[in-house]
């Protein structure tokens, strides 16, 4: 019984579908070797806060303007 809860726990888990599409065409091994993530992995100082903060302030533009889109805000004062 418990094995066949677990069987289920794993079927129903988005996690479990994305190990397995990711062992199965070797994507795990292509984000790990990737020169971009090399190179993030060792921004230091200012360059990693200035890293941090256009990134994320691009992102959360972009996903501001697509949202509005359907009439939904991440801003609380909207």
């Amino acid at each position: 019984m418990i094995r066949l809860l677990k069987k289920l726990k794993a079927l129903v888990s988005p996690g479990y579908y994305a190990e397995l599409i990711g062992h199965k065409y070797g994507l795990w091994d292509k984000a790990l070797n990737n020169p971009f993530r090399h190179y993030v992995l060792n921004l230091t100082g200012w360059k990693w806060w200035f890293y941090q903060i256009v990134v994320g302030g691009v992102f959360l533009i972009l996903m501001e303007l697509l949202l509005n889109l359907v009439n939904i805000t991440l801003l609380p004062w909207r």
